[in-house]
């Protein structure tokens, strides 16, 4: 259970795989593991297919590693979103819309 990284060949991108629900408790572990990253990473992925329950921590992982892979000119992309993630999003897309919170539920693809 946490997280795992996996760096492609050159470091240019990585994926962040949570294997846990995504609360208060787990949030720090992922934006550390994030933050960790080494600079040559300018994609990332994180893989959530694992992920069958989450808060509003969710929210703010999101934000904080966007920030972060963003700060280095990078990009954030989000993986295997399943049914009640991909509904947080949705409703945190409707109350705050200038967020752009859609557009991590638009990147998901399929599990």
């Amino acid at each position: 259970m946490g997280t795992r990284i996996a760096l492609s060949p050159g470091g240019r991108a990585a994926t962040l795989t949570v294997d846990s629900d995504i609360d208060d408790r787990a949030r720090p572990g992922i934006e550390g593991a994030a933050a960790r990253l080494p600079l040559t990473v300018r994609y990332l992925t994180l893989d959530l297919a694992r992920v069958d329950f989450v808060d509003s921590s969710l929210l703010h992982v999101l934000r904080s590693v966007d920030r972060s892979v963003a700060g280095r000119g990078g990009l954030l992309r989000v993986r295997g979103l399943r049914p009640q993630p991909s509904r947080l999003l949705a409703l945190a897309a409707d109350l705050w819309p200038e967020a752009r919170w859609e557009a991590y539920a638009a990147a998901a693809g399929p599990n």
